[in-house]
């Protein structure tokens, strides 16, 4: 029998606020969530959290753009 065991960091958004990746990243791949669930590879040192306000602003232009 094979067992594994990993652990998974979860990151969780204050009220009235969402998370985001704290790098510059092309509009268009932006992420906003309430929960990341991190990898190996991903630590929380790359995500921040952003007001919801922001967050709507940004997706609007997210919107925008998709429009063309």
């Amino acid at each position: 029998m094979i067992q594994s065991n990993y652990t998974v960091q979860i990151l969780e958004a204050e009220a009235g606020h969402k998370l985001t990746q704290k790098k510059d990243v092309d509009i268009l791949q932006r992420v906003f969530t309430n929960k990341v669930f991190l990898s190996i590879n991903d630590d929380a040192k790359n995500w921040k959290e952003i007001s919801d306000s922001e967050a709507e602003l940004l997706q609007q232009k997210q919107r925008e753009i998709a429009k063309g």
